[in-house]
């Protein structure tokens, strides 16, 4: 049944289990310590009553009239416990015996002479003969002139101690079930209140959809795990909320940029099947349309590298950073002279990094290729690599047109475009930062501008260094 499967049952079955064997183990302690007291208090009253007989005994001299004297007055008076008391001689001999006295087994005796003989007293239980009974028994040795020559025995029965311990017994017994019960009904108060927040927490969260993620759960201003519980699944939400307002802003973004080169597309189609043209007019439009499918196939490629940086933790291997520049020095150098722009690269030292290498180098073109097409002829660009303690920092400096201030944000984010006329006559889209920035948080690093408008930009690229160099 679904209700033994609950969290509720589970902590009440736990909590009424637990306060049961607390109060079973607390039970056994508690009639073993009653145990040992009532012995502990015979054992005392006997050993008391006992010291009383030999202390007159002594005083007497030993005298045996006066020694029945006194054990018939010790047996009469009793203190707590009908006592019986007999003296034997070493030989195991009667000598004076109670009016109420009790024969034991010989093998009580014979222990006990054995103790005796070496000066101790001896507690024991034992059973009189024909009696169902069992009697606390002490034997104490009797000196003359340093050697035993009598034994004192006096016995109690253990009937009231064992009476005193059943009805101990029956009380915990009879408590027992009581305890139970109320700590069930308890515990379930208990956790039914405890857990009440719970339901509430399921119930709202089953409201929420696609639709109002905006709403959030209530504080339960507990102090406990819940309030704490309650404050995670609303930051989730929060989280998931975002999400979905990039994922929708995305798609409507990538529906946009689509429209454009596509409406280019089928313009281009319709003017050619509008009417016969010569082969020449063909040509222009074809190259025209090219040009638009190149631009969707860029987006695309662009699109597919986000996806790869937003995907899992990828792997990484040895990336010489100095040898990567140098390459992309030389494999932009042509386009650096054609359009009349001088492009530098400063000493380097040897770095290598774990890393990605097809991402880094994305990385870094995307970075250049920025700095080439908003740099003007006659323009610079300065390529370097920083070596600090636990960091490489790489720059792309240009003296390009600059971005604003209030930009600099706004730059890394996906299709954003500072002057979109002018991106679209360089052919961007507005993904080749977000790119870069994809790439850097990828590698645990972070990528920064400082630019000011008409006077160039610098982009820095820091990124954690290897576990070696080289």
């Amino acid at each position: 049944m679904k209700f033994f499967r609950t969290i509720g049952f589970k902590i009440t079955l736990w909590y009424a289990t637990s306060v049961l064997l607390i109060v079973v183990i607390l039970g056994i302690y508690l009639y073993y310590r009653l145990y040992y007291v009532l012995n502990k208090e015979m054992c005392a009253i006997l050993l008391d009553e006992g010291e009383d007989i030999l202390q007159h005994f002594t005083e007497t001299n030993l005298n045996l009239d006066a020694l029945k004297t006194e054990i018939e007055k010790e047996v009469s008076v009793g203190k707590f416990f009908k006592i019986s008391a007999l003296l034997y001689d070493i030989e195991n001999n009667s000598i004076i015996t109670s009016v109420n006295s009790i024969e034991f087994p010989l093998k009580t005796f014979e222990k006990a002479i054995n103790n005796a003989k070496n000066g101790n007293e001896t507690f024991d239980t034992a059973k009189p003969k024909d009696s169902t009974d069992s009697f606390l028994l002490l034997t104490i040795p009797v000196f003359q002139d340093n050697s035993p020559k009598y034994v004192l025995q006096m016995a109690t029965s253990l009937k009231p101690s064992y009476k005193t311990l059943k009805n101990f017994r029956d009380d915990i017994i009879v408590i027992m079930p009581g305890i139970v019960i109320i700590t069930i009904i308890g515990g379930w108060f208990i956790a039914k209140k405890s857990l009440d927040p719970v339901g509430y927490i399921t119930n709202a969260a089953k409201t929420i959809t696609a639709y109002n993620l905006h709403t959030r759960l209530k504080p339960a201003h507990t102090g406990s795990e819940l309030e704490e519980l309650t404050d995670t699944i609303n930051l989730m939400l929060d989280r998931l909320e975002d999400a979905f307002r990039k994922i929708i802003q995305f798609t409507s973004d990538v529906s946009h940029e689509l429209r454009t080169p596509l409406a280019a597309l089928k313009a281009g189609i319709e003017v050619m099947l509008a009417k016969q043209r010569t082969p020449e007019e063909y040509c222009e439009l074809l190259e025209n349309n090219l040009i638009e499918h190149e631009k969707i196939i860029n987006m695309i490629n662009d699109l597919l590298v986000l996806l790869k940086t937003d995907a899992a933790k990828q792997e990484f291997y040895d990336v010489d950073l100095k040898k990567m520049l140098c390459e992309l020095y030389t494999a932009f150098q042509v386009i650096t002279e054609t359009k009349k722009i001088d492009c530098t690269i400063s000493k380097m030292e040897n770095i290598t990094i774990d890393g990605d290498q097809k991402l880094l180098y994305r990385l870094f073109s995307n970075l250049l290729d920025n700095a080439i097409k908003y740099t003007s002829p006659g323009g610079n660009i300065c390529i370097s690599l920083k070596d600090l303690e636990n960091e490489v920092i790489v720059s792309i400096r240009d003296s390009g047109i600059g971005i604003s201030e209030n930009d600099h944000n706004k730059i890394f984010d996906r299709f954003f475009r500072v002057d979109a006329s002018r991106s679209r006559d360089t052919g961007g889209v507005g993904l080749g930062l977000s790119i870069c920035k994809n790439i850097a948080d990828l590698h645990k690093g972070k990528i920064e501008v400082k630019s000011t408008i008409g006077k160039g930009s610098a982009f820095l690229v820091t990124l954690p260094k290897s576990h070696f160099n080289r």
